[in-house]
Formats: C-alpha cells, sequence, structure tokens
C-alpha cells in the first residue's frame, strides 16, 4: 500500500490528538489546501487501518503531573564475533518485547546500538542494566549508560509532521540576519 500527501496529512493530524473528530481533520486539512470531504476522512483512516499504518491509538500525557521516572540512553559497541549475528537476533528479541524501552537500534558511528529507555525507580534501571550486560556482555565492547532528563516530553508528531509545520517552525524561529 502507498500512502499519498492527503494520507500524510492525516496522520500528521492524529499524531498530534487522536481523539479529535473528522471535523476537526478537515479543518487542518482546509488550512493545508486540501478540500475532500467528512467521509473521504474517514474513509481513508479505516483504509490507513486495515492496511495496518496505523495500527493503533495510544495516550500522551504530562509527565510532570506523574511520578518522575528515569530516563536512559545505552550506548554500545560489539565485539566483533563469529556468534554475532545471531546473538544481535536475542538482543533484537529482547528490547522489542521490553515494555521499558522507548527507542532503540542499530546505527553508524561510533556506536552500534542505541536504546533509550524508562523506569519508575532507579533500582529497577541499575537492575536492568546489570541483567542485560549478563545476557549480552559476550558481544558487548562498550557499554555506556546515562540518565537522561528530558525537558519535552515524547511525542508521535516528531515522526509525523509536514513539510509545512517544518517550514513554519523555521520562519518563526531563524531570524531574519540568517541565511537560509
Amino acid at each position: 500500500m502507498t500512502i499519498d500527501d492527503v494520507d500524510e496529512l492525516i496522520i500528521s493530524a492524529m499524531s498530534k490528538d487522536a481523539k479529535q473528530d473528522a471535523w476537526e481533520i478537515w479543518d487542518f486539512l482546509k488550512g493545508n489546501g486540501i478540500e475532500i470531504t467528512i467521509e473521504e476522512i474517514e474513509s481513508r483512516i479505516a483504509r490507513l487501518e486495515s492496511e495496518k499504518v496505523i495500527t493503533g491509538y495510544t495516550i500522551s500525557f504530562d509527565t510532570k503531573k506523574t511520578r518522575r521516572r528515569v530516563t536512559r540512553v545505552v550506548l554500545v559497541t560489539f565485539r566483533t564475533s563469529q556468534h554475532l549475528p545471531k546473538r544481535l537476533e536475542g538482543l533484537k528479541k529482547y528490547l522489542a518485547d521490553a515494555p521499558f524501552v522507548l527507542f532503540s537500534g542499530r546505527t553508524r558511528g561510533g556506536y552500534d546500538w542505541i536504546c533509550v529507555q524508562s523506569f519508575p525507580s532507579e533500582e529497577m534501571a541499575d537492575e536492568e542494566s546489570d541483567i542485560y550486560r549478563n545476557l549480552f556482555g559476550d558481544i558487548i565492547q562498550s557499554y555506556e549508560v546515562y540518565d537522561f532528563m528530558p525537558i519535552k516530553d515524547p511525542s508521535f508528531h516528531s515522526l509525523a509532521y509536514t513539510s509545512k509545520e517544518f517550514k513554519k517552525f523555521l520562519e518563526e524561529w531563524v531570524p531574519p540576519f540568517l541565511p537560509r
């Protein structure tokens, strides 16, 4: 399935607030120069769901109004080994199944793997760190952990914003004396 520019705008709108109704999405689309009916919006959303482009709906909440969580960034480099590909499959499954992992993935550059995690307490974060190193220590060359104090709550909208939103942001923040 291919998604077009209208689908991307709908996803962008829903990434800000998945609970908004079709009229609000219609207004957002109109503001972006797209004229379609409410029925077409609802039909497109249903198609995006049935084709598993939209795989679910989630909430966002103000983390300042909930108990503080420990956010950790884990940076790993691997040892070269004939067993590395098979062991990486185990690592991928561990991190995919872990309820505390926000993001995790292979990188190019100074580190081989970066993982961002969230825990209810430092004790739990430290316990997981020990378990991780015990489970995968045979393939780890270096393991660095940093506690991270976010100033902005996580947002799926950062994965779905439009180029128009990007340009609008730059116009608001790039002073006239900086060349573009």
